[in-house]
């Protein structure tokens, strides 16, 4: 495994050799196999059941026992039978393919204040790396910000650095002194992070 800091955190590359790749498809195929159980944990679950017809009457499944069998499903996990004419391997190993494209890509999700999850984030969980340690959400939002391209311009790294060492925020009077303060201190954790990076992986400050 070998990884690829870049000038945006965000976008630093996990670059993984053939060894590596196998061993994430064994990652996907446990972790796929541990939302199966856990799905059909649920549906056994006394509690769950009872939840399940209380708080959703008729739309709650009349037999859990099937449901379970059909989220385990046995015969597409462990047989010959495909699903969406693909072999449960197959999905694996499409997943894999997909998880590995994300490595190479940029972190975009909750990890930086959007609103789904971050497929970078859960592959690099998956092969036990972390890009960016430390850095919050809040933050991540200001350098995924500070890095946009403007009128097709890139800011480089000192560049970055130094527009969030000045931070301020604009036409934003009807937000109030709180929310005002917050961000400047949430810019001002930002560039000390960034300051931090900067300085273990390019020796700049």
């Amino acid at each position: 495994m070998k990884i690829i800091w870049n000038p945006n955190p965000l976008a630093t590359v996990v670059e993984l050799d053939d060894f590596d790749k196998k061993l994430l498809w064994h990652q996907v195929k446990i972790a796929r196999l541990e939302m199966a159980i856990g799905e059909a944990h649920f549906d056994l679950d006394p509690e769950h059941q009872e939840w399940c017809r209380t708080s959703l009457g008729e739309r709650c499944s009349k037999d859990f026992v099937a449901d379970a069998r059909r989220h385990l499903d046995y015969a597409y996990v462990c047989g010959d039978e495909e699903r969406n004419g693909k072999s449960f391997e197959v999905r694996v190993t499409e997943l894999t393919d997909g998880y590995a494209r994300e490595l190479a890509s940029k972190h975009c999700g909750d990890c930086t204040c959007v609103a789904c999850s971050c497929s970078k984030c859960y592959a690099e969980k998956l092969v036990g790396v972390d890009t960016i340690p430390g850095l919050n959400k809040h933050e991540a939002s200001y350098i995924s910000g500070a890095f946009t391209a403007k009128d097709g311009i890139v800011r480089t790294l000192d560049e970055v650095v130094a527009n969030l060492a000045d931070y301020e925020p604009k036409d934003v009077k009807e937000w109030g002194l709180p929310h005002v303060d917050r961000w400047r201190e949430e810019a001002r954790c930002a560039h000390e992070w960034l300051v931090a990076y900067q300085r273990e992986h390019f020796g700049t400050q």
